[in-house]
């Protein structure tokens, strides 16, 4: 929606941070540190002004992540000022120091970046390459956004209407909708009732020099912390930061301080939420102590037998025996000073609510009387041990549990949480089931009178310092061989082994992984055109029921064996894949072929697919984006009426939904479910025989009934109906607007590194001319951008523009877009713009070598596609020759004359 601007409020100036900065010609605080705590191979440090430094290294890996940890957040907020730490949080990647942009900064560092705000604190953090320079630059970034940060009233007009743009995207989600009014009915008092993102009118209204209190109020070095994690040097970043957040002056005033607490009250309360969503909800939320408590800890993990996807229990009652749901929900959001128990479950928009509700209840509180078994408490303890395990090789996740662990009072508190997982009993954690999920301390679809109910009482916190007593952690990283450098070094590394003939071929990567994982992909193509013509959508439901068992297990035995490997994997028509401890590997692999064998095909999740497919549909023929996207699609439809690609209106695809029945699923096993094609990728410590080893499983399987033959796409349409599409729909304030055009080129077209980084420039980053006019000048879209999708074989790559606004500013982003795309067109593009698409192209990639989980799958891809590591790595080279005149013409000749087809899908 449109606002005016209210220049008696949002006057351009600059904002003023005397409270953070020395005083005027006086020398800066001395890099003075104190170590702090030690636990598990890392280490905290205390600078004189109160701000915290952790460091946690792990040598083995290729990256580092910096995050300033600033703990306020939506629980510290005053009346008028909900939302202010989220738009905070925004205003804090405007300019600071010298520095105009931050993202811009950080996005030449080749860094992902981002930020987050939840009720307890605001996070800002980026990952960068392990080099020092780098790393060092990402500090010094940080240190000017805490302590130099000049945004300006001018910054702040633009930024709200994005903020705006995201609470109504909100607004227009109904899970975030039934998560928010669950919130609001759990605390009377506490902050936590409030949203993050806070109401319309104050993110709306609130004056700038609010926001500027609310700034130096809380962002002060005795209320942060930096946390660095992954590869670094721990002297030298302990040295710079200690230097630079010195720097920030403490203030005289105290720490604001919070001390509103909940009183226990014998409740259940009740509100009702109508939105035109093609669904109904039914949700719960029980109260429970803060995250550092035991019985907290108690609860979340004896709830994993309730909760769990694979085998909880209220999945298998509400959805597979009673089947009033097509999906459930189920978890503790644990927080500091209070959490809860969510729990929710959804059905079709013809679904009986009340009956979807009371049976949710009825189903949970049941559980908690009952309580759990000894083999529930010790599979759950198990899954979450191997979970903690995980985070000793991912550095970006254990930082992020770290941080999490620091704004409940400690980052040590984290290595406490899992020894109490470890050693939590049965009758401890049936005690606190019983104790707290209980309907008088519940938030629902009802309030109810109860006489003479007594609520528990919540617990007093125990200080820190006796939380964390005696205790001592052993160190985490561990070591692996050293991460590839270039595409060219990795090309060197894959090893081609021929199975057998074009039926099977293999490509292995030998390496020590971080935390020894190992990863294999099976890719099975399966069919031909004519064989699946007519049987697209039946063909992928099956491949999604092949996951429900198979090999004499069901799906929770199944996925119990699997948790026991510490492995993860999937199936389906197209293959396998997992992901598993070296040394489990193998074991994995033959519980996955036993179940592609012989799938189980359970009749009830058949039923229970299809419903949630089906409802689905429902829920995108209401949406208006979804609608005009669909009608987009069909006007490029140049195939053969029997052609598997061919697109289909969305009233079809429920047609055709509606029509499978469990006889069409399992004669689509039948014909397409055997070995076709192979291609099998592998990564980790394997030798060649181990390869040969897996395909000797392998080929004991039967052939697929169907031959393979590659489905040939269709080149690109000429005559394209381009004429604007606009759909549009009540009660709904957020409006998707996109152009979506049909390229005559492949990937391995000598014009396509150009066009790549045309795109790019045109709208595929932060500092692109399409994000920097929506977003950032205009202030209109929480997302706008451009994308690329090129083809493997035949020339149809897919170009979409597209973003997401209020609806009542969907014509003016649909206009903006056109400008920004024609002055491209006509202008062309800068030596200086291209200049910086290639380094970041380049600084990506890096960092793409260093994600090991995702090698498996590049080799896969390029097996099939022939764009093997070899090819990314020539491809690289052409980007890097690219100068600005290439890159303009590739625009100019595969967009000037082509039909884009532009669409709107909005609210009345």
């Amino acid at each position: 929606m449109t606002m005016p601007l209210m220049s008696r409020l949002f006057r351009a100036a600059p904002l003023a941070l005397a409270m953070l900065l020395p005083f005027p010609g006086s020398a800066a605080p001395p890099p003075a540190w104190q170590l702090e705590a030690e636990a598990g191979g890392f280490s905290s440090y205390r600078l004189a002004n109160g701000f915290k430094i952790i460091l946690a290294p792990f040598p083995a890996a290729a990256t580092a992540r910096i995050e300033l940890l600033v703990k306020v957040g939506s629980k510290q907020e005053g009346y008028g000022e909900s939302g202010m730490a989220h738009l905070l949080e925004h205003m804090l990647f405007k300019s600071a120091g010298r520095r105009a942009d931050l993202k811009s900064e950080l996005t030449a560092l080749g860094a992902t970046w981002n930020g987050t705000t939840t009720a307890e604190r605001t996070n800002y953090f980026e990952t960068v390459v392990g080099d020092p320079d780098t790393i060092d630059e990402a500090i010094r970034i940080e240190a000017d956004r805490f302590i130099r940060p000049t945004f300006t009233r001018a910054h702040l007009v633009s930024e709200m209407t994005v903020v705006r743009n995201e609470l109504e995207r909100k607004d227009n989600d109904p899970n975030s909708l039934v998560i928010r009014a669950l919130q609001r009915q759990s605390y009377f008092w506490h902050g936590y009732g409030r949203s993050t993102i806070g109401a319309r009118s104050d993110i709306e209204e609130a004056p700038f020099a609010a926001l500027q209190a609310f700034h130096q109020r809380h962002y002060r070095p005795d209320n942060a912390a930096l946390i660095v994690s992954g590869k670094f040097d721990s002297q030298r970043v302990l040295k710079l930061a200690g230097r630079l957040f010195a720097a920030a002056r403490l203030p005289a005033t105290p720490r604001p301080a919070t001390w509103t607490r909940e009183e226990a009250r014998a409740v259940t309360n009740r509100s009702e939420l109508f939105l035109a969503a093609g669904k109904v909800i039914g949700a719960a939320a029980w109260k429970l102590p803060g995250m550092n408590e035991r019985e907290t800890l108690a609860v979340d993990l004896a709830s994993t037998a309730l909760c769990a996807e694979s085998w909880g229990s209220l999945r298998r009652a509400l959805v597979l025996e009673q089947r009033l749901a097509i999906g459930v929900s189920c978890g503790v959001q644990a927080q500091p000073d209070y959490s809860l128990l969510l729990a929710s479950a959804s059905a079709g928009q013809a679904a009986d609510a009340e009956a979807l509700s009371r049976a949710l209840l009825e189903h949970v509180e049941r559980f908690a009387q009952s309580g759990i078994s000894a083999e529930q408490l010790e599979r759950a303890r198990r899954n979450e041990l191997n979970a903690f395990e995980r985070l000793g090789s991912a550095h970006e996740s254990f930082a992020a549990r770290l941080s999490q662990a620091e704004v409940a009072g400690d980052w040590r508190l984290f290595f406490r949480q899992r020894d109490i997982v470890a050693d939590l009993t049965l009758e401890e954690a049936n005690q606190a089931l019983k104790k707290w999920l209980i309907g008088i301390n519940r938030s629902d679809v009802l309030l109810r009178h109860a006489e003479g109910a007594t609520p528990p009482t919540m617990p007093k916190a125990e200080p820190l310092a006796a939380l964390l007593a005696g205790r001592d952690w052993a160190a985490i990283a561990a070591s692996a061989d050293p991460l590839p450098t270039s595409l060219d070094e990795l090309a060197a590394q894959v090893v081609a082994i021929p199975l057998d003939g074009q039926r099977a071929r293999a490509e292995l990567i030998a390496r020590r992984t971080q935390g020894n994982l190992a990863w294999v992909s099976i890719a099975n193509d399966y069919g031909n055109a004519a064989a699946l013509s007519t049987r697209q959508t039946s063909c992928a439901l099956a491949s999604s029921l092949m996951a429900y068992g198979g090999g004499g297990l069901d799906r929770e035995a199944l996925a119990g064996r699997l948790e026991a490997l510490q492995a993860r994997g999937s199936i389906g028509l197209g293959g396998i894949s997992l992901e598993a401890p070296r040394a489990n590997i193998e074991a994995g692999l033959d519980l996955l072929l036993a179940a592609w064998k012989t799938p189980l095909l359970p009749v009830g999740e058949f039923e229970r697919l299809k419903a949630a497919r089906l409802a689905g549909l429902e829920a995108a023929l209401k949406d208006p984006a979804q609608l005009a996207g669909n009608a987009v699609a069909r006007r490029f439809d140049n195939y053969p009426a029997d052609h598997p690609f061919r697109p289909r209106s969305l009233a079809q695809a429920r047609a055709d939904v509606e029509a499978v029945d469990i006889a069409e699923i399992r004669r689509c096993i039948a014909d397409f479910s055997g070995i076709s094609q192979i291609r099998l990728a592998v990564v980790g410590d394997f030798s060649r025989t181990d390869v040969e080893a897996m395909w000797a499983r392998l080929v004991e399987l039967p052939p697929a009934r169907q031959p393979y033959e590659r489905i040939r796409d269709i080149g690109a349409p000429t005559g394209v109906d381009d004429r604007p599409v606009s759909v549009a729909r009540a009660d709904r304030p957020n409006a998707d607007v996109q152009g979506i055009a049909l390229l005559r080129i492949t990937e391995d077209d000598p014009d396509f590194p150009a066009l790549r980084i045309a795109v790019r420039l045109l709208g595929g980053d932060t500092d692109s001319r399409i994000r920097t006019r929506l977003r950032e000048r205009e202030g209109l879209a929480y997302s706008a951008g451009a994308a690329l999708a090129g083809s493997n074989f035949e020339p149809r790559s897919r170009l979409s523009i597209s973003t997401s606004v209020a609806s009542s500013n969907a014509e003016n982003a649909l206009a903006m877009l056109k400008e920004e795309l024609a002055r491209a067109l006509a202008g062309g593009f800068s030596e200086a713009e291209v200049t910086r698409a290639k380094s970041l192209w380049k600084q990506e990639r890096s960092k793409s070598l260093t994600a090991e989980n995702g090698l498996v799958r590049q080799l896969s891809q390029g097996m099939y596609s022939g764009r093997d590591y070899a090819w990314l790595a020539r491809f690289d080279r052409q980007i890097e020759q690219l100068g600005a005149a290439a890159v303009t013409e590739a625009l100019r000749k595969y967009l000037a004359d082509t039909s884009i087809v532009w669409s709107t899908g909005k609210g009345l």
